[in-house]
């Protein structure tokens, strides 16, 4: 007898920093078409992405708040060698979330950090969703670590940048991931304290995406090369392109979920 049961997708938002505005603009695409992910992943920006998609939060609200974002409002008068406060992360994500447990969603998610002291992925699906946001958006050096419980946490994108494998093991049959860093970075020519670390964890990333790539059956690649990783200059710019790259691969989505 031919088995009928309905194979169920998932998506996997990758982390890129300030990149993960053009989340927005894959979701605007994907609500659109009424395309619906029975799974949810993400790490770090992605995390928060894949959070208030797995809430039904429609496009709209989230395209009119980031408009509203200014560097200055997140950086304040931040100090580059100073640790950035992980309440930062969970205040713009109180907007939409705050008070809310994974329970809450309407789709179940998960977020993805590393365990600081056993150097280890820990998969990120119970208790507060904010707090589990903020740990996973802690980038090595720039945020400070979130503990959780008795355990620290860093940005889960030091191991596992697009979380593809997570959501497959969370039950999806197949994945489709967003890689927000899909010019395979380049290095630097300063010395400069803060351009070394932040080159260093790029690298770290385009690293292990590459090999979190053959778990997803379908990789959308918005071109953000252009744009910084901690600027939030060029809002629109970057959904539009989040948007483009989606509805460039919108026939091949719908081909998976046939």
């Amino acid at each position: 007898m031919k088995n009928s049961k309905k194979k169920k997708p998932g998506i996997a938002f990758g982390g890129g920093g300030t990149r993960g505005i053009a989340h927005i603009g894959a979701i605007r695409i994907f609500q659109e078409n009424h395309i619906e992910f029975d799974y949810v992943s993400g790490n770090s920006a992605g995390a928060i992405a894949g959070a208030l998609y797995a809430a039904d939060i429609p496009w709209q609200e989230m395209y009119d708040y980031a408009l509203n974002i200014k560097d200055k409002h997140i950086f304040l008068n931040q100090r580059w060698f100073s640790y950035m406060s992980p309440e930062i992360v969970e205040r713009l994500a109180n907007r939409f979330l705050e008070g809310k447990s994974f329970g809450d969603l309407k789709k179940p998610f998960c977020a993805v950090a590393v365990d600081l002291e056993k150097g280890r992925l820990d998969t990120l699906n119970r208790g507060n969703l904010t707090k589990a946001l903020s740990a996973s958006c802690a980038i090595p050096g720039i945020f400070q670590p979130v503990k959780i419980g008795s355990k620290t946490y860093i940005d889960g994108g030091t191991l596992c940048n697009i979380p593809t494998q997570t959501v497959r093991e969370m039950g999806a049959d197949y994945v489709v991931g967003i890689n927000l860093n899909a010019e395979r970075s380049r290095g630097t020519k300063s010395t400069r304290r803060l351009d070394v670390l932040v080159t260093a964890y790029r690298l770290s990333i385009n690293a292990n995406s590459q090999i979190f790539e053959k778990f997803a059956d379908l990789m959308l690649e918005p071109r953000l090369e252009s744009y910084s990783m901690f600027s939030f200059k060029s809002i629109a710019e970057m959904i539009r392109i989040g948007e483009k790259t989606a509805e460039d691969n919108l026939e091949q989505i719908k081909g998976l979920m046939q």
